[in-house]
């Protein structure tokens, strides 16, 4: 059975209309709700990274948001949605602020969590378990990609690179696959993780701040530290996304 000629030939060409939200809420009217189709993606807001300290302690990097992509018909005359804002990256200082989570994207029943902050776990696809954990828990599980975790900061060290998308375990469990580096040299912040539209914020150097995670979903990088000078702030995470594509059926 060839699953794409007997399915797509209900639909006429491309999508009707794609419609994009990147910031705030508000609700949406299908163009049908007796013909329309449509692919929703979703996308967890980015955490932001921590700051760096004055002890050769970089800061970690905020984890990428977690994201979910499917088809649905859209039956009901609108739908609410919200967008989740980016975590805000951990203030400069002595001691090294940590930042804030990143917001939850929703668009009716369709849920992405947005990624923790300071290294901890990526955004899930589904519902947290556990408060701050950001995972699914056996026997759960949910069709969607988790976002990726952020890197360690160093201790009189480089900082660790972040994880990339569905690799969301943070502290000894992270694997650092992701496309954001950590900060060089004593005290380097850890890089940000990925999301599935978004790429981690890269780790600051000795007392240089972390960068802003880029396109939707993207944890910051943490702030570089360094003995006898306030730690550097945290890169604040980027915010999530909805895409719609809307299907007509012919």
């Amino acid at each position: 059975m060839d699953f794409g000629m007997s399915y797509f030939s209900q639909f006429t060409g491309g999508p009707a209309r794609v419609t994009t939200y990147t910031s705030g809420t508000g609700t949406f009217t299908p163009l049908s709700t007796t013909q329309s189709f449509a692919r929703i993606t979703v996308v967890g807001g980015g955490g932001g990274g921590a700051g760096g300290a004055n002890t050769s302690t970089g800061g970690s990097g905020g984890s990428g948001g977690g994201s979910r992509s499917v088809w649905v018909k859209l039956s009901i005359s609108s739908y609410a949605y919200a967008v989740g804002a980016g975590g805000t990256g951990g203030a400069a200082g002595p001691s090294g602020s940590p930042g804030t989570d990143g917001s939850r994207t929703q668009f009716g029943g369709i849920a992405a969590e947005g990624g923790s902050h300071s290294g901890g776990f990526g955004g899930s696809a589904g519902s947290n378990l556990s408060s701050g954990s950001g995972l699914l828990g056996s026997p759960y599980a949910v069709s969607g990609e988790s976002g990726g975790a952020g890197g360690t900061g160093g201790t009189s060290a480089a900082g660790s690179r972040g994880s990339a998308t569905n690799f969301p375990a943070g502290g000894a469990n992270k694997i650092a696959n992701g496309s954001a580096a950590g900060g060089t040299g004593s005290g380097g912040g850890g890089g940000g993780g990925d999301s599935l539209t978004g790429l981690g914020g890269a780790g600051g150097n000795a007392a240089v701040a972390g960068s802003a995670g880029t396109g939707y979903g993207g944890g910051g990088g943490g702030g570089g530290g360094n003995a006898g000078t306030d730690g550097a702030a945290g890169g604040n995470g980027s915010s999530g996304i909805i895409i719609i594509e809307e299907f007509l059926q012919g």
